[in-house]
Formats: C-alpha cells, structure tokens, sequence
C-alpha cells in the first residue's frame, strides 16, 4: 500500500504535540528576551522613537531565532540550502512580526495608551502560532 497523507487531526498529533513545539517556545522565549531588550535599549538609551527602535529589534530577534530553531528546533530535518532557509523563515516571520507584532505593538500603544513594552509582548503572543505553523510546514519541511 503507498502511503497515505496525513489527515489534519493526525498531524496536530504528529508535529504540533512532541518535543519540537517545546523547542520552539523556548526559542521563542530567547527571542522575546532579544526583541524585548532591544526594543528598551534602542528606546530608552538612543533616544529612537519605539516604533522604529522595534524595527530593528525584531530583526535581531528574528536573526537569533532562525539560528536555533535550524540548529535545534528542526535539527533533524533534512535541509535546503542556508541562503533558501533564510530567506523563507524571514519571509514566514516578517509576515507574522510586521503583521501581527508591529502592527499590535502600534495600535495599543497609540490607540489605548498601553506602555510599548507591554504591547510589544502581546503582539509576539498573537504571532507565535502561526509562525511555528509557517515555519514547521515551509521553512524547515522535509524536502
């Protein structure tokens, strides 16, 4: 018999409940200390305005959360060449930070006056989902 595909069910079961999910939140978590740190640091000490300054640390965070999620997080997955690599996962989470983080971060601070430090953290809560899936189902897929 040939294989089968997987029903959506079967792969929640499969990918999302095993130990790469606890991988990804811990990098996730590294990511959120970089983000966060940098986003106060340009803010607070180079006097840049904090929708700029988290430009530029989502970056960072992006670029040191791609490097452990292809170390460690899908380490075991047969892999496309690094350049191919790094340009998906920064397509899959610009897509995600700028949509969903930036643009959170923006209108909590501006619109209900919440401290930018803290709608910064709940736009990276809003994309952490469906950046995993991006990721687990194109950026690191097997080939």
């Amino acid at each position: 018999m040939g294989k089968r595909k997987e029903s959506n069910s079967q792969y929640l079961k499969n990918n999302l409940l095993d130990v790469r999910i606890l991988k990804f939140s811990a990098v996730g978590i590294s990511g959120v200390l970089v983000n966060t740190g940098f986003l106060y640091i340009f803010t607070r000490y180079f006097h840049m305005v904090y929708f700029v300054s988290s430009i530029f640390s989502i970056e960072l965070s992006i670029i040191s959360n791609f490097i452990f999620n292809d170390i460690w997080t899908w380490q075991d997955r047969i892999k496309k060449s690094l350049w191919k690599r790094i340009v998906q996962y920064h397509i899959s989470v610009g897509i995600t930070a700028v949509l969903v983080n930036w643009v959170i971060l923006i209108l909590l601070t501006e619109l209900f006056d919440l401290y930018y430090l803290i709608s910064n953290l709940v736009g990276i809560a809003f994309g952490t989902l469906a950046n995993y899936l991006i990721n687990d189902l194109w950026t690191f897929k097997n080939r």
